[in-house]
């Protein structure tokens, strides 16, 4: 009986253990948002296209404040969830754009790129500003769930996890490899997904990651995450992870490699976005690189 006990019961933190703190809230937020889902039901096709990621977001959040409060006894900015520094969230947001954009000016040099329609809408009973805002505001919610789930409660629940036999340091590494891999590894379902698009998942869960663990917050990934999904599906017209654009300012026809390109899996799954994201990495990582610095972590506040 005590070993059952101390197997989902920390004595020494007085709270359940990290692996079944992170099954409370899958479940807490799988319930939460079917609620939502049957008060928001029969929604046009416009709010559906638009609500569902807020949906989520809500519950993922909700589930956080609850299980992190009650169940991890933090507060609420130890998992990142903070509105500031704004100036982080711009300055991921203005780094996403700018790879985003990179890549497809990098295709059309290369003659791989041609203009073939302006303004798409396949919602076409709705205005494009419209449609296009409404795709805007689903990439925010999207990326601030994600974010807060994976690079928020995810990597300090495993870091935790792994503090006992390593230091918090390499407990924060170890987890940020383990919660990028798996940010990667989920979208292994997605329509024409690879082994390349996968991987290149998992560079981007990477340099999602990053400024998290050094910073402690979740804005610079909120704001990468959201408009590097912007400028490449509802700007550049790619598919996202294998999702076709509903709403677009440019749609092109691709006569490249697919190697090169990622094809209909979207830029994601192509080497030029191997490419980008590991250049960026590694300009990102170059001091603990080269200069051979400590790895500083701001997630777990241990010796």
């Amino acid at each position: 009986m005590l070993y059952m006990k101390a197997f989902f019961w920390n004595k020494e933190e007085k709270r359940i253990r990290a692996p079944f703190r992170i099954f409370i809230l899958i479940l807490i937020a799988a319930v939460f948002a079917n609620i939502l889902s049957l008060v928001f039901d029969n929604l046009n096709e416009l709010l559906e296209k638009s609500l569902l990621n807020f949906l989520i977001m809500a519950a993922i959040l909700f589930s956080i404040y609850i299980v992190g409060t009650y169940v991890d006894k933090r507060r609420w900015v130890d998992f990142g969830i903070t509105l500031l520094p704004i100036k982080s969230f711009f300055f991921g947001a203005c780094l996403g754009a700018f790879l985003v954009t990179l890549i497809f000016v990098v295709m059309y040099l290369l003659g791989w790129l041609e203009i073939s329609d302006l303004k798409y809408n396949k919602l076409s009973t709705y205005p494009f500003v419209l449609a296009f805002t409404g795709q805007i505001f689903r990439y925010l919610c999207g990326s601030v769930f994600e974010e807060a789930f994976s690079r928020g409660y995810l990597l300090i629940n495993i870091a935790e996890g792994l503090k006992g036999k390593l230091s918090s340091s390499k407990a924060v590494f170890i987890s940020y490899i383990i919660t990028s891999s798996i940010f990667g590894i989920l979208h292994i379902g997605n329509d024409n997904s690879s082994l390349l698009s996968t991987i290149n998942l998992i560079l981007l869960g990477l340099l999602f990651g990053w400024l998290v663990v050094k910073t402690g917050k979740l804005n610079f990934a909120i704001g990468l995450h959201a408009f590097w999904n912007i400028f490449q599906n509802n700007v550049f017209g790619s598919a996202n992870s294998g999702k076709e654009s509903i709403v677009t300012i440019l749609t092109f026809e691709n006569s490249g490699n697919e190697l090169w390109t990622g094809g209909s899996f979207g830029v994601e799954g192509g080497l030029l976005t191997t490419v980008a994201i590991s250049l960026t990495l590694f300009i990102m990582m170059r001091s603990e690189i080269f200069d051979n610095n400590k790895f500083n972590q701001k997630i777990l506040k241990i010796k």
